[in-house]
Parts: C-alpha cells; structure tokens; sequence
C-alpha cells in the first residue's frame, strides 16, 4: 500500500529501525532485552519496472504501520513482535521474520498457556476465559514455527498471541497454511510473516470473564526478498468449520489491507511496496493445486 500518512510510515521505520539494532518497543517503553544482536544492515538492490530500488538488509520488514491514537500496545517478545488490542482482549496483529533455524529442532511443545504479564491486569486474559466457550485458543504465530528454540516457543503460548478459533479451522485448513508457510520459509531462505484477526461485525461475540472477542475472519500475509524472486502474497479464512482451501484464501496483501485498514510491509521503499503488494500469484511460491 502507497503510505497513506507519514506518523504511520515514521512509526513503522522506526521500530524496524530500532529492532534491527536491537531495541524494541514494549508496552510504549523503549527497552533493550539484550537479546539481539546490534548489527549495521547492509543494502542490495531490486529492479521495480526500468529503475531500481536499495533494500536495507537486516530490518524487520514484518512490522506494519503503527497507528497513532489506537492505543495498541506493542509487546516484544523473543522471535515476534505483538500490537495488542485492549478493547477486543486479542491481537491485532503478530509479527515476525522466519528462518529455516527458527523451525528445525526439538523444543518441546508446552501444555499450557500463559497469561501475559506485560498487559495490564484488567486487559490481560486468561486461559480459562475459554473454557466451555466452543473455541479453540488459536495460535496466531504458531508453535511449529519455533521448535528450534524453546523459549520463542513458549511465548506463542502467551495468551496474547491467541484468538478464538473455530475448532475446525484450527485444526484443518489453517493449519495447513501454516505448514506451508513453513515449507516456504526453508524454500525462499526465509521469510517476513503477518498475521491477525479480522472483524467485520461492530458488536462481535464475546467469551469469557474478560470478554475476548470472536473474530469473523484471519489473515494472514507473507513476503519474502530472496533475490530476484521478490513476491508477496496474503490469505484470508473465515473463522468458521467450513474447509478453505489455499487457493480460495490466497489474494494480494491490499486486498487484506482493504479489510484490516492495517499497513504491511511499510518499511519496503515505496514503489517495491507497491508493485509486490497489489498482485500474487501462487506459481511464483512453487505452489500447485
């Protein structure tokens, strides 16, 4: 999407300037969790059309925008960074880049989920908020995606990376993107991951003591910049029991924008963010069906 006001551009630069340096937004306190590593990103250039474009590598490109007056709260965790939504008790939206490391080792899966402790008490929200609700606590970044360390895998169970899902969904047709995504981060050395509710209702259903709100729908979009083989793709589920096929999901990353009002990608020079955002195509990420 062309950048639509420059304190959402500024914003989105920024944490990926500062997570590329190692501190991060938490909460709207800046921190340095001494987890990263400070390292100057290098450059390389992508064609767009008959000119070129200079990509800093080594920045967050999975970071949107941030809005200013929305009163997200930005959560940095080890592997992903969180905007909550205090109003709808889940996230609005979980980021995060995906590296072939990330995946391939033996963490254990967790048998619990964690209340957040970065969130306020009265906005925080617990696992028993969806007992007995008929929903599954869907991962948002899923679990699967860092096995290779156990402590990024333990935060995808922080119930601020989680949203009421529909119970097949969960188990069906959005696991399988995941899978995929997967086999395209080892395809494409990586990639750059976005992923979140949608509501298109204004008054949606609410579970629990803390009223989590259900959402109508999920996206989720994806960008990688391996070189010469730039694309972007997004994907939207309906949150119902209802198999979806890839296929049928699969749309371009301003179609999701349109329905979000989210900008992704922002930290992309402007005319790379257009041209990768506006078109897809599944051929281009070796997918068949």
């Amino acid at each position: 999407m062309k950048k639509k006001a420059k304190i959402g551009t500024l914003g989105a630069l920024l944490v990926a300037v500062l997570s590329a340096g190692g501190y991060y937004m938490n909460g709207g306190d800046v921190a340095n969790p001494g987890a990263a590593v400070n390292k100057a990103p290098t450059e390389m250039t992508i064609p767009v059309g008959d000119a070129a474009e200079t990509v800093p590598v080594g920045v967050n490109y999975s970071l949107p925008a941030l809005r200013a007056n929305s009163g997200e709260q930005i959560l940095y965790k080890k592997a992903m960074t969180i905007s909550y939504n205090k109003q709808m008790r889940t996230p609005n939206w979980v980021a995060y880049q995906l590296l072939k490391a990330d995946m391939d080792g033996t963490a254990g899966r967790e048998r619990e989920f964690y209340q957040d402790f970065d969130v306020e008490k009265k906005y925080r929200v617990s696992t028993y908020d969806y007992s007995r609700s008929g929903y599954d606590r869907g991962h948002m970044a899923p679990a699967g995606d860092f096995s290779g360390d156990s402590q990024a895998k333990k935060q995808t169970f922080y119930m601020t990376n989680v949203c009421p899902q529909n119970h097949t969904l969960n188990g069906d047709s959005w696991n399988t993107l995941e899978k995929q995504c997967r086999d395209w981060a080892r395809r494409e050395g990586g990639i750059y991951s976005v992923v979140g509710p949608i509501y298109t209702s204004s008054n949606p259903e609410r579970i629990g003591t803390h009223k989590v709100a259900v959402p109508d729908k999920f996206f989720r979009c994806i960008l990688s910049l391996r070189k010469g083989h730039e694309k972007a793709i997004g994907f939207i589920y309906d949150n119902t029991s209802n198999r979806q096929r890839i296929a049928h999901a699969a749309c371009s990353v301003d179609e999701v924008e349109k329905m979000t009002g989210l900008d992704f990608f922002t930290a992309l020079p402007d005319k790379l963010e257009e041209k990768l955002e506006s078109s897809y195509s599944l051929k281009d990420w070796g997918y068949s069906y």
